[in-house]
């Protein structure tokens, strides 16, 4: 029952009774739920808006159990490689809190895609600024950069934040050779997209696997405006 309760209440920002439950039984800092997420996973994936709570709760909560020993690195007790930061990033999705676990010594890097993935998936900028302040990788290879990924998700936003980060806007898909431009095209995304991504150094004259450049591909379609918009040859 005591575990419960201390899942309970990490899970909803109540700071007086974790410290509570933590007076009477330090031994309650290791608990995990049926995931294998610690304490400080919880805290971290917290949503305070959901929970109408402002963010500085879920901070004190972390600053809490951060003093009381967990390791801001602690993986998750089944060997995911999910940390405090992820979560924080893609669960709570709480920049104060993304600060915080920084500032305690949290490894960007540490975390699946550097957290990059993930702040990508919601187009938020702010997050992936912080992150790649404090050393998350551009390069990171998942089959997808998350420039790549980010713009195949229709994040433009984050793609176009992470190309003037300087994001090799040239990375080719290694299944299937294809680049963002291409990518682009098959989506017959806005022509003033690609043009933007032109502009901000992609090639519209790298072959993919079947040696079909985005430029031979736009030229192919009925529709021009593609064509125009990777400029001239």
């Amino acid at each position: 029952m005591s575990k419960t309760r201390m899942i309970e209440a990490v899970e909803h920002l109540d700071l007086e009774s974790t410290r509570r439950l933590l007076d009477a039984n330090p031994a309650l800092l290791t608990v995990t739920d049926r995931r294998g997420r610690n304490l400080l996973h919880l805290a971290c994936s917290a949503s305070c808006s959901t929970l109408k709570k402002p963010e500085s709760a879920a901070a004190r909560i972390v600053n809490l159990l951060l003093d009381r020993g967990l390791d801001v690195e602690s993986p998750m007790a089944d060997g995911d490689k999910g940390t405090a930061l992820w979560f924080a990033v893609s669960r709570g999705r709480n920049p104060t809190v993304v600060k915080l676990l920084i500032k305690r010594g949290a490894k960007p890097n540490r975390a699946p895609g550097g957290g990059l993935y993930a702040a990508g998936w919601y187009d938020d900028t702010g997050i992936l600024k912080l992150l790649i302040r404090a050393g998350a990788t551009l390069y990171v290879r998942a089959g997808w950069t998350p420039f790549l990924a980010c713009w195949n998700w229709g994040k433009f936003e984050a793609a176009k934040f992470l190309a003037r980060q300087g994001a090799d806007v040239n990375y080719q898909d290694p299944k299937t050779g294809k680049t963002a431009l291409h990518y682009g095209l098959e989506r017959a995304i806005d022509p003033a997209l690609l043009t933007w991504l032109v502009n901000h150094g992609a090639s519209p004259d790298v072959p993919d696997r079947d040696h079909v450049t985005a430029r031979r591909r736009a030229s192919r379609m009925r529709d021009k405006r593609w064509l125009a918009a990777l400029g001239r040859a």
